[in-house]
């Protein structure tokens, strides 16, 4: 029982290391690649976590290697904006003179609710006031209101 609570500690704060390095404080921040790449860790952390049989560096390493693709991609990420629009997709215009484009709606998989939802968090009530709603990478909503409504 000690080892495995020994092992989850060095586990926990290897996990909170690897965060760490990849730089990013909220999962609002993340990027799709960086998300899924928590995702997968958590997962593999916990291998070895529940098996005091699996040895240790069964989990460590593909942590570690698994971090490391992550700043590589990042990297490529800065310096290549094809792949990151691959990676992480692009905003979207999906509302325009207060008119919403419905194509944009449907290529995105956005409801009207969640839209009404999302400029609702924005303080718009009225969809004719926005000159420009855009959907952004991280699935925020970005708004541009007409000079007056400002």
């Amino acid at each position: 029982m000690l080892i495995i609570l020994i092992r989850t500690l060095l586990l926990y704060a290897f996990i909170i290391l690897a965060v760490r390095i990849m730089g990013k404080r909220q999962i609002s921040d993340m990027q799709t690649s960086e998300l899924v790449i928590t995702l997968v860790i958590s997962d593999i952390a916990a291998i070895p976590m529940q098996s005091a049989e699996q040895p240790l560096m069964s989990g460590l390493l593909p942590i570690m290697v698994l971090v490391s693709l992550e700043i590589i991609v990042s990297v490529i990420m800065l310096k290549s904006a094809k792949f990151r629009d691959v990676v992480c997709g692009h905003s979207m215009i999906i509302i325009k003179d207060g008119k919403i484009i419905e194509n944009q709606l449907k290529k995105m998989r956005i409801t009207y609710e969640d839209l009404y939802s999302l400029l609702r968090q924005q303080q718009v009530f009225d969809v004719s006031d926005v000159r420009y709603g855009i959907i952004e990478t991280n699935g925020s909503l970005s708004i541009l209101k007409y000079e007056g409504e400002q």
